[in-house]
């Protein structure tokens, strides 16, 4: 009941109330005492006076027995106690009542001989009683005088009897105001009830709603400021919403709302036994690329129209999927991951033609600003509850089999298979293992000799890293190399690499032997923007003359940014650091750029040497390769040698340098430095 606001401001007026009553009571009990006072004095002093006036003939006349019965009489009343009567001496001639002189007697009383002296009546209260003495005269002279006693509470009325029909007022007023008080609380307080009502609601997310009171005072203005705040947090919680569940650059579902959705139709698959879905994983293929030469907003735009060719592939295949079926959704994870639901599926074909349909749509050209770009697309297919029955479960499937769609070349799609999870935990147990292995130095670098074609003599080495696994034993790039890029570790395995290298050749230096080395740099290692400082603490710190070394970057990272790889290797070139590019033929390389790059050497891959004799177009491009580099007036590595005959054709073309397993596989450095002598064998057999 305390709980209530009318309740608390009722008992708080109740209280009040008791208090004012009871403060009242209490002055108008001291008052009406007062006044019984006032009162009973002058009702003693009037029948004192009435007394002395009625009996002054009987004691002129010295009547005694008349005097007796008029005492008796004047005791006999309820409002008199005692009464006698002297004569002018003080003498006692008359007495009635308790306590009073005898006859004869000469009193003594302080007031009575006052009154006598004085020729006036005096007065005294004691002990609950009044005590008056007064003169009595006869024929104008004092006779005498009479002491009266009058009880006070014969005269005045009792306190009990005051107090208790105070008690009644006070009580009959409250038993009539308070639930009046009550009334008039409860339309007081009616608004603060609203409001209550209105703040619960609120709690509740119920922001839509508006208070209606108008009482002209502060809890008006309170309900308006309430409309304001629920307005403004209706607002908010939108916006709030919105951030939360939706992607800002494609308008898109995020990932969070993603699994909501997908969380409820797998709940709904599993409880009504409903056909099951299918989520598939969306990854563009060579986004980062366009991204990168675009710009960050131009990007975003690409992003916003891919969003829609997707929405455009789900509508259609909702439109086809007949009415009664819940639509798919199109979702973004992040950056270029997309995700798109289809909660029921007929037939688990459906899933690949969805996803044929939406790989043929990113496929076509975007135009951007003025530009066609061209982008693939990798897809992920899980089916559920097959693949799994929760999102993190169906995702992680979807994703794994887009992993598998996107190293398998792109622009397709595959489903989860079960051993894709085996596949999945090798790598993740090989990424650990190589992390391991880069800390515990298990890395070790081999050399594959270069020999000139001329006289077939030594004329460097590339340097190869190798795994010396614990148990697998060692282990060639092709087992890890790919692993240490998608786990961000090829940056320093490059940087170790680089660094073992330029020691061990410098010390091979201080005893003699100049060896040119070359050294692979991948993507990260160059993109790094401390790639200059790297290679010259290399070189410092080891002592290996900057001549000695040279470095090979593939043709599409050099063509990925030119600008930017002229600015990086100039001023290593100027110390003289040579640069190579490697793979040459196998990327797309922008002959405008490629005149004014400031390189030194072109490798020619091993895919054309290998196939020169069997595919006359592999011909055609080592000959054009040869022709541009004598043009250029570089030098020129052929690599993937192995044959006399690939030798005896690239010797006739102007290859400079050859290296292959012809003359040499990788090998430890002093097995190289073994093959370096000029008394080698196999050099010798080679120059014939």
């Amino acid at each position: 009941m305390m709980r209530s606001l009318v309740a608390k401001f009722t008992v708080l007026c109740g209280i009040i109330l008791i208090a004012a009553i009871s403060m009242l009571v209490v002055i108008q009990y001291q008052s009406t005492v007062r006044d019984n006072h006032r009162s009973s004095q002058v009702h003693a002093s009037l029948i004192t006076e009435l007394f002395a006036n009625g009996i002054s003939g009987q004691l002129g006349a010295d009547n005694r027995a008349g005097l007796n019965g008029r005492l008796r009489e004047f005791a006999g009343r309820e409002d008199v106690a005692s009464v006698y009567v002297v004569d002018a001496m003080r003498e006692v001639i008359g007495a009635a009542g308790p306590g009073v002189p005898a006859l004869g007697v000469r009193a003594s009383e302080n007031l009575l001989q006052s009154a006598i002296g004085a020729v006036d009546s005096r007065m005294m209260i004691a002990d609950g009683t009044i005590q008056i003495a007064a003169p009595i005269f006869a024929d104008g002279r004092l006779a005498g005088a009479t002491h009266v006693t009058v009880p006070i509470a014969a005269v005045a009325r009792p306190a009990g009897e005051l107090l208790l029909r105070q008690a009644i007022i006070g009580l009959g007023s409250m038993l009539i105001f308070l639930p009046l008080v009550a009334l008039a609380v409860r339309q007081a307080l009616g608004p603060i009830k609203t409001l209550t009502e209105a703040a619960r609601l609120a709690s509740s997310r119920k922001l839509d709603l508006r208070i209606d009171v108008h009482t002209g005072d502060e809890l008006e203005v309170l309900a308006n400021s309430f409309n304001r705040m629920f307005g403004r947090l209706e607002a908010s919680v939108k916006r709030i919403q919105r951030l939360a569940y939706v992607d800002m650059v494609t308008e898109l579902p995020n990932r969070e709302r993603f699994r909501k959705e997908l969380e409820r139709v797998c709940a709904h698959a599993q409880d009504d036994d409903a056909d099951g879905g299918a989520v598939l994983f969306l990854d563009l293929d060579r986004f980062k690329r366009v991204n990168d030469s675009l710009g960050i907003g131009e990007g975003d735009r690409l992003l916003e129209a891919v969003a829609r060719r997707l929405r455009e592939a789900a509508r259609a295949w909702d439109l086809s999927n007949g009415e009664g079926r819940e639509p798919s959704m199109v979702a973004r994870l992040g950056g270029d991951e997309f995700t798109l639901l289809l909660p029921t599926l007929s037939d688990p074909a459906d899933a690949a033609r969805v996803a044929h349909r939406v790989v043929d749509a990113i496929r076509r050209p975007f135009e951007i600003s003025g530009h066609q770009v061209f982008l693939g697309l990798s897809v992920g297919v899980a089916l559920f509850p097959r693949d799994g029955s929760d999102p993190e479960t169906l995702l992680r499937h979807a994703d794994l089999a887009m992993a598998t769609a996107k190293r398998s070349g792109g622009n397709a799609y595959e489903f989860f298979e079960s051993k894709m999870n085996q596949s999945a935990f090798e790598r993740l147990v090989l990424e650990n293992e190589l992390r391991e292995a880069v800390r515990e130095e298990q890395l070790v670098v081999y050399y594959q000799p270069k020999v000139f074609m001329t006289d077939g003599r030594f004329a460097g080495c590339e340097a190869l890293v190798r795994w010396q696994h614990p148990t697998a034993g060692l282990l060639s790039p092709g087992a890890f190399i790919q692993a240490a890029e998608e786990c961000g570790l090829i940056g320093e395995i490059g940087d170790y690499v680089l660094r073992r290298t330029c020691t061990q050749f410098a010390e091979l230096y201080r005893q003699g032997m100049a060896y040119p080395v070359a050294v692979n740099v991948s993507a990260m290692q160059f993109e790094s923007e401390g790639f200059a400082d790297t290679v010259l603490d290399a070189l410092n710190s080891s002592g290996l003359p900057p001549h000695l070394l040279e470095l090979e970057l593939t043709e599409s990272t050099a063509m990925r940014d030119p600008e930017r790889v002229i600015h990086q290797i100039e001023p290593l070139r100027q110390l003289g650091v040579t640069f190579a590019i490697d793979d040459f033929g196998t990327g797309h390389s922008s002959l405008s750029y490629l005149t004014r790059m400031p390189f030194d050497v072109f490798k020619i891959d091993q895919s054309f040497v290998r196939h020169m004799e069997s595919d006359p177009h592999a011909k055609i491009v080592v000959e054009t390769i040869l022709a541009m580099a004598k043009s250029l007036k570089l030098k020129t590595v052929a690599e993937g040698v192995e044959t006399t005959e690939q030798l005896a054709f690239l010797r006739g073309q102007g290859a400079t340098l050859a290296q292959g397993y012809l003359f040499g596989r990788p090998m430890p450095l002093p097995d190289l430095v073994r093959f370096a002598e000029p008394e080698n064998a196999a050099a010798a057999r080679i120059a014939q």
